[in-house]
């Protein structure tokens, strides 16, 4: 089944089975970065890049263009957010949430797979640091064991704090 915008190979499917190819993937991208800045009014202004993070180097190449404002910009991606939300839940005090609400993080409702095909597609080189918390890292991979089951599990979890 062919990219349903322009007919081309698809390199993403998303659960509902539309299917986008690269450069419908890398437009939806950086579309969903900026609605997510504007929507909630986030910082823009690039990230000091100390050790080759690759979340910084796709935050800073979308930014780039975008006309800065003050603040203190965050790297976090849906799955670092969703497995913060549940140690909260079950180690921490639910007041915490609070703290995870979207304020600062332009990849917020965007997963490391598609973060990583992103780089990919634009060619930007860079590492995915992993979290060395071992409760969060343990957390992180039962969200990754529900994911076979449920695609959608890391969205659902931001879903329900955030409503």
């Amino acid at each position: 089944m062919p990219c349903k915008i322009c007919k081309t190979k698809p390199v993403w499917k998303f659960t509902n089975k539309q299917q986008l190819c690269k450069t419908c993937f890398a437009e939806y991208f950086e579309s969903k970065v900026k609605k997510t800045i504007r929507k909630y009014n986030m910082p823009i202004n690039s990230i000091n890049n100390k050790k080759n993070n690759l979340k910084v180097k796709v935050i800073n190449s979308i930014i780039k263009e975008l006309p800065e404002r003050k603040g203190k910009v965050s790297e976090e991606s849906l799955d670092d957010i969703s497995s913060y939300i549940l140690y909260i839940v079950m180690y921490g005090n639910e007041k915490e949430l609070k703290n995870l609400m979207p304020k600062n993080q332009p990849l917020y409702f965007l997963s490391d797979k598609e973060i990583l095909l992103y780089a990919k597609i634009k060619k930007i080189k860079g590492k995915l640091e992993e979290n060395r918390d071992k409760k969060i890292a343990e957390i992180n991979n039962f969200i990754e064991r529900i994911e076979q089951k449920n695609p959608d599990i890391r969205q659902n979890i931001v879903n329900a704090m955030l409503n």
